[in-house]
C-alpha cells in the first residue's frame, strides 16, 4: 500500500532524506527527465540542512528552498512524500 505524507512543516522537511521519493507541484514549468513541467516524482538527490535546500535533481540543476516553502516565497507550491506500507 502506498502512503502519502504532506510535507508542511520545518521538521517535517529536516526529516526527508537523499532516497525519498517526493511529488513536487510547481508554480512554474521546471525540469523533468529533460521535459518542462510542473507536477512530477523525484527522488531526493541531498536534503542540505545547513542551507534548508531541498536537492531533487542535480543534472538539471532542480532543488527549492524549505524556509521559501514555510513563508509562501518558494517555486515549490506543494510537496507530498510518497512510502510504502508493508
Amino acid at each position: 500500500m502506498i502512503k502519502t505524507k504532506n510535507i508542511l512543516t520545518l521538521e517535517d522537511f529536516q526529516d526527508l532524506k537523499k532516497g525519498d521519493l517526493v511529488v513536487c507541484e510547481f508554480k512554474l514549468d521546471m525540469y523533468k527527465d529533460g521535459k518542462m513541467t510542473r507536477f512530477a516524482p523525484y527522488t531526493i538527490y541531498e536534503n542540505k540542512l545547513r542551507t534548508t535546500e531541498i536537492i531533487l535533481q542535480k543534472k538539471e540543476n532542480v532543488y527549492f528552498n524549505y524556509d521559501m516553502f514555510l513563508s509562501g516565497e518558494s517555486i515549490c507550491k506543494s510537496i507530498v512524500l510518497l512510502t510504502t506500507e508493508i
